[in-house]
């Protein structure tokens, strides 16, 4: 068994996460964690059948609240639950750009060499990523170099490894939307927590709808720099 659960916040998931979670399962994930974020009724069924998998949690969010707050009911429940065989966590996309194997590589990672945090990193110089993604987390890579002294070549991927003492932490950190995924990076420079790398699949689906903004999310992501440079 893999002393790590995987955590899926979930609004608007593919139609495939049940196979994506029992693909999972079936390569001995300790545990499985999904939030319903406040999703229509037409995925009632979908987070039906998910909550029947064996190893597999379902938390419901009656309202959408945003990826930042499913990560954090996540580790909330993660920490009070207290599994002795729960080493540490991996988050997950639910629209499948995180492949099974790149989830148990980060997974691995971070049980094997006792990290504090593993971050999936993707390869934009690869030809079918879009200009947008590019240039973005180039941006982003060399501002929070400049302010918080830590390069991260992917500062934006939500494929990330927490160990099991970080949970409590991650559980508080602010933000409730995309921004929560800065947030958490500048935790971990500012604490000197020890971070390592994983390469994984640069995925980018041609169908793929994705669920963050570039203007709104963007400047909240801006905003949460600037206040986490500040001292704020």
């Amino acid at each position: 068994m893999r002393n790590f659960a995987v955590i899926i916040p979930a609004y608007n998931p593919m139609d495939e996460l049940a196979c994506y979670i029992s693909e999972l399962l079936n390569n001995d994930i300790a545990q499985v964690i999904v939030i319903n974020d406040g999703n229509s009724e037409d995925y009632d069924q979908l987070f039906e059948d998910i909550s029947k998998l064996e190893r597999t949690t379902v938390i419901n969010h009656e309202t959408n609240k945003g990826k930042g707050a499913g990560l954090k009911t996540a580790f909330s429940y993660l920490h009070d639950q207290n599994n002795p065989s729960i080493h540490g966590a991996v988050t997950a996309d639910a629209d499948g750009q995180h492949l099974v194997n790149d989830v148990l590589a980060v997974g691995d990672q971070l049980i094997n060499f006792q990290n504090d945090y593993v971050i999936g990193i993707r390869d934009f110089t690869e030809p079918h990523v879009p200009f947008r993604s590019k240039l973005g987390n180039y941006l982003a890579s060399q501002v929070f170099s400049l302010l918080f002294g830590y390069y991260l070549h992917d500062t934006q991927t939500g494929l990330r490894g927490i160990a099991e003492n970080e949970f409590y932490a991650c559980s508080h950190l602010t933000g409730e939307g995309f921004e929560y995924e800065i947030n958490m990076l500048m935790y971990i420079a500012k604490n000197k927590k020890s971070v390592d790398e994983v390469e994984i699949s640069t995925v980018y689906h041609e169908e793929h709808f994705s669920n963050y903004s570039t203007f709104s999310d963007s400047l909240s992501i801006a905003g949460a720099l600037m206040r986490g440079y500040f001292g704020e």
